[in-house]
């Protein structure tokens, strides 16, 4: 083969795997930030699902409160 060619193909070829390197090490990085990210979404969604639930019980509390009293007015009125 060409000398010349060899060289050029040879740069090519390390030029090439140093791209696949980096490549791999950025998507290694990207990996590592979206599982953090992802930690945090699921730490996220667990307080707002704990909120959810407290305003449901609250709301449930209230309603029957409110038909408690509903019915005892309704005992009054003859």
């Amino acid at each position: 083969m060409d000398p010349v060619l060899e060289a050029y193909l040879e740069g090519m070829f390390q030029n090439l795997t140093q791209q696949i390197a980096q490549s791999r090490e950025h998507a290694e990085r990207l990996n590592q930030e979206t599982r953090v990210l992802m930690e945090d979404v699921r730490h996220e969604v667990q307080l707002v699902a704990e909120g959810v639930t407290t305003v449901r019980d609250q709301l449930g509390r209230i309603l029957t409160d409110h038909e408690e009293r509903i019915t005892r007015l309704e005992r009054r009125i003859p």
